[in-house]
């Protein structure tokens, strides 16, 4: 058994190479994620009478918009906050097959990926300067992935959040696997 960074365990098995990546989880920021949902959710609820109660077509359109845009936030950032409680990326490598899951309460099914149809695996290097790669860093997010293979004409992304250090050594621990396979 080998375990490299504080996020990533890699168990090495005769006939498959298993890694799971935890999510990054930072007590405070967790803390402050649950009091901003709290205090999001509250604001959300309370708009709700302005809906019901509206009168005129405008107003009704106005607090219709509003709530849409308050549920798909309040979602997002549920999905990050249980993301980061429990969350972790499954990846199980097998001479035939590459299966890939990203679980939170361990009910997810695995993907499967046929390791002959699978090309260039690489290092995804963030822009710094890029609006995107802040939003995919962001704590409240799901996103910056650091490893991609090529499927089918797809990229298909894992090692979400993972430090330099972490990301390089994890690939290169794929690419051994599959080589020597």
């Amino acid at each position: 058994m080998e375990f490299q960074g504080n996020r990533i365990s890699i168990l090495n098995k005769e006939n498959s190479l298993s890694v799971v990546i935890f999510s990054n989880r930072n007590r405070l920021k967790n803390i402050l994620m649950l009091l901003w949902i709290l205090t999001f959710t509250i604001c959300g609820l309370m708009a709700i009478p302005e809906y019901t109660h509206a009168q005129d077509r405008d107003r009704k359109i106005f607090w219709l918009v509003f709530l849409s845009f308050w549920i798909y936030f309040e979602l997002v950032v549920l999905k990050a906050f249980l993301w980061r409680l429990k969350g972790k990326e499954k990846v199980l490598l097998s001479q035939d097959v590459v299966r890939l899951k990203r679980e939170v309460f361990g009910v997810e099914r695995f993907k499967e990926y046929r390791v002959d149809q699978i090309t260039n695996w690489k290092l995804i290097e963030p822009n710094a300067s890029s609006l995107v790669n802040s939003y995919e860093n962001a704590y409240w997010f799901i996103g910056g992935e650091r490893i991609s293979f090529d499927y089918y004409g797809r990229e298909i992304r894992i090692g979400i959040q993972l430090a330099n250090e972490e990301a390089n050594e994890l690939l290169a621990k794929i690419k051994h696997y599959l080589k020597s396979k």
